[in-house]
This record gives structure tokens, C-alpha cells and sequence, in this order.
């Protein structure tokens, strides 16, 4: 048997060649990555310049601007200090926290360190002054702090890596330039030492809908409760118990309760003198039949008596289907009384009252709040747009 069928045989020997390979691939991916960096444009040069332009017209474009921090290797947490603190002067504090954090949960970030480099030689490297730090650095640093970092990179979607899950959490947005350099990114205008307060607008979509959602509830059971208050009053002021009469009449006249009960009562005039009308033909036939007692004989008499009769019951027949209907509405939209359309006036100017107070409160709770922003324009938050964002 040969070597290599022999080792073919080994038990074990198919993972460690599918190690071995996986090793060589990771060795070629850095050297690919370190060519890659040697052959980008020095600083200074008319590429960077070029490429700091586009970037900086590309935040221009979502009401951003970089603040640049010094490139001396500290510059990733130099950028995220300035995020969280305004300035970028504790960025060796920030460092060594980060390294504590990566040694205390050694299991999570030890996979992701380089095979050929044990992990402790990784953080005491990383917690020198002046080494340059990865996403990992980043990774932890979002943890340990429970926040979200957001990276802008030029002409590609944003970067969010996530420190926590929960909905109301605080973003820090640092731009990833040169392939190996971080700034720091500002609303337009801010020129502060004040923390950054920026938001992306996937996450602040989100609490939009949420918010959208429970106002929309929140409007509808008022609208419900109006609704139901309006019916009452109309009934009180109006004495009409058809509650589906109501609120036909209070959607005709766009809820407004004074010429829905106007119109309750327009109708309720109209039903009287409808039922009226329709008795004076009756009346008139009744009339009529002692005329003709006097003017003719017994037989006469009764001839057009019984004409007349059948006269009487034609017209009642043919009018019994409407008395009917407006004897019902008569009987649900009684007459309203001197002392119904009083208190009908005390509702109405109550109601009136009720609104003015309410706009009133309104404008009141919208000046404070202006008030509120324009004392406290430091620490409002800024929303980021974006089409585009991946999760780590």
C-alpha cells in the first residue's frame, strides 16, 4: 500500500485535509487583502481626494458631513468615542474597555480571531496604543455598550452591527473609508462636543407604524365615543328614539349635532302636517253626506251614502300605507317642547365650549414641546435615510 492510500485509510484524515484547505483559503483571502491595500492610492493623492469628495456628497445628500479623526492607528475608537461623548480624547479608555469585554466573553470572539495567532496574543496586540482594530473591536464595543454601530461606506449599503435588540436603541454612525480608516458622522450643521444623536429610517419606520397603529386605535374608540355621545344628545334634544334615524341625520350633516337635530325636527314637523293632509279627503266626503241626506230621498240617500262610504274606504286604503309609515315616525320624533330645545341650546354651546378648550390645550401642549426642541436641539435625534442596510 502506498502513503498516500495509507493516510486515505487513516481514520480522521478527510477533516484534517478539509482543515488544511480551509487554512490555505484563509491565507489567500489576507495576502488578497493585504495586495489589495498596497496597491489603494496614498493619502494625499488625487484618488483619495477623489474618493473623500464622493463620500462627502454622498452624506451631503442625507443631511450628513464627516468628522475626521486622526489616522494614527486609535482612529475606529476615536470615531466611536466622538459618537458617544462628543470628542475623541478618551479613545484609549474606549480601547481597553473593548479588550476586557473580548477577554471576558473569550468564547464568542475567540473563533473569529486568525488560526495562525493564539487569542491572547490577539487582544494584548489590540490593546496597544496605536493597533488597528477590526470588526471585532466593533462587535464588542457595541455589546459592551448595548447600542447599535451603523457604517457608512461609499457607494454601498449600511453596515449595522448590533450590540442589542432592543427597538429603542442608541446608534452610532461612523464612516469606513480607504479600506482601512474610520471617521466619525455628524448632522450637517452639527458642529458641537456634543453626543451624536442619529437614527436610521428602517428602525424609526418601524416605531412609525407603532405609533401609527395606536393612534389610529386610539382615534377610533374617540370616534366611537363621540359617536355615541352625539346619538344621545340628538335623542335628549330631539325626544327621537331611532337611533339609526340619528345617525343618518349626523352623517348627513358631517356630525355636527345642531343641524342634524334642526333636520330631526324639520322632519318631525313635516310628518304633523303630512298626516293632516291626509285626513282632509276623508273629512271632505263625511262633509258631504248630510248635503246629500237634504237634498234627496231615503233611497237616494242611501245609494250615494253607500257611494260615498266606498269613497271613504278607497281613500283611507290607499293612504293607510303612508299614515302607517309617518305614524311610526310621529310616534319615535315626538313634538319637541320649549323646555327640549333649551336644554338642546345648553348641549350645543357646552359642546362648543368643550372644543374651544381642547384646540386651546392643543396649541399649549404643541408650544411646549417647540419650546422643549429648540432647548434641547443638542440631544435631538437625526433620522438617516437609507435603501439599503445589512445586519451582523
Amino acid at each position: 500500500m502506498s502513503r498516500k492510500q495509507a493516510a486515505k485509510s487513516r481514520p480522521g484524515s478527510g477533516g484534517r485535509r478539509a482543515e488544511a484547505e480551509r487554512k490555505r483559503d484563509e491565507r489567500a483571502a489576507r495576502r488578497a487583502l493585504a495586495k489589495e491595500r498596497r496597491n489603494r492610492p496614498e493619502p494625499g493623492s488625487s484618488g483619495c481626494e477623489e474618493e473623500f469628495v464622493s463620500f462627502a456628497n454622498q452624506l451631503q445628500a442625507l443631511g450628513l458631513k464627516l468628522r475626521e479623526v486622526p489616522g494614527d492607528g486609535n482612529c475606529l475608537f476615536r470615531a466611536l468615542g466622538d459618537q458617544l461623548e462628543g470628542h475623541s480624547r478618551n479613545h484609549l479608555k474606549h480601547r481597553q474597555e473593548t479588550v476586557d469585554y473580548m477577554i471576558r466573553q473569550r468564547e464568542d470572539f475567540e473563533p473569529f480571531v486568525e488560526d495562525d495567532i493564539p487569542f491572547e496574543k490577539h487582544v494584548a496586540s489590540l490593546a496597544k496604543p496605536g493597533t488597528f482594530a477590526g470588526n471585532d473591536a466593533i462587535v464588542a464595543f457595541a455589546r459592551n455598550h448595548q447600542l447599535n454601530v451603523v457604517i457608512h461606506q461609499l457607494n454601498a449599503p449600511l453596515w449595522q452591527i448590533r450590540g442589542t435588540d432592543k427597538s429603542s436603541a442608541r446608534e452610532l454612525h461612523i464612516a469606513y473609508r480607504y479600506g482601512e480608516h474610520y471617521d466619525s458622522v455628524r448632522r450637517i450643521n452639527d458642529n458641537s462636543e456634543a453626543p451624536a444623536h442619529l437614527l436610521t429610517d428602517f428602525q424609526m419606520l418601524h416605531q412609525d407604524r407603532t405609533n401609527k397603529k395606536e393612534k389610529m386605535k386610539t382615534q377610533g374608540d374617540s370616534l366611537r365615543d363621540d359617536m355615541e355621545d352625539a346619538v344621545q344628545k340628538a335623542g335628549s334634544a330631539t325626544g327621537c328614539t331611532d337611533s339609526n334615524l340619528i345617525v343618518q341625520n349626523l352623517e348627513a350633516e358631517s356630525h355636527t349635532i345642531e343641524p342634524s337635530v334642526t333636520a330631526l325636527l324639520q322632519m318631525n314637523q313635516g310628518t304633523s302636517k303630512d298626516a293632516e293632509k291626509s285626513l282632509e279627503p276623508g273629512d271632505r266626503v263625511k262633509q258631504r253626506g248630510p248635503s246629500c241626506e237634504e237634498a234627496g230621498g231615503g233611497s237616494r240617500l242611501s245609494g250615494n251614502q253607500g257611494r260615498n262610504e266606498g269613497r271613504v274606504e278607497t281613500s283611507e286604503a290607499r293612504a293607510s300605507p303612508g299614515e302607517e309609515s309617518r305614524a311610526r315616525k310621529k310616534s319615535q320624533c315626538p313634538k319637541v317642547t320649549n323646555k327640549q330645545r333649551r336644554e338642546q341650546q345648553r348641549l350645543e354651546k357646552k359642546k362648543r365650549q368643550e372644543e374651544r378648550h381642547r384646540l386651546k390645550a392643543l396649541e399649549n401642549r404643541n408650544g411646549s414641546r417647540d419650546r422643549g426642541r429648540e432647548a434641547d436641539v443638542n440631544t435631538q435625534v437625526t433620522l438617516v435615510k437609507t435603501f439599503a442596510a445589512l445586519n451582523i
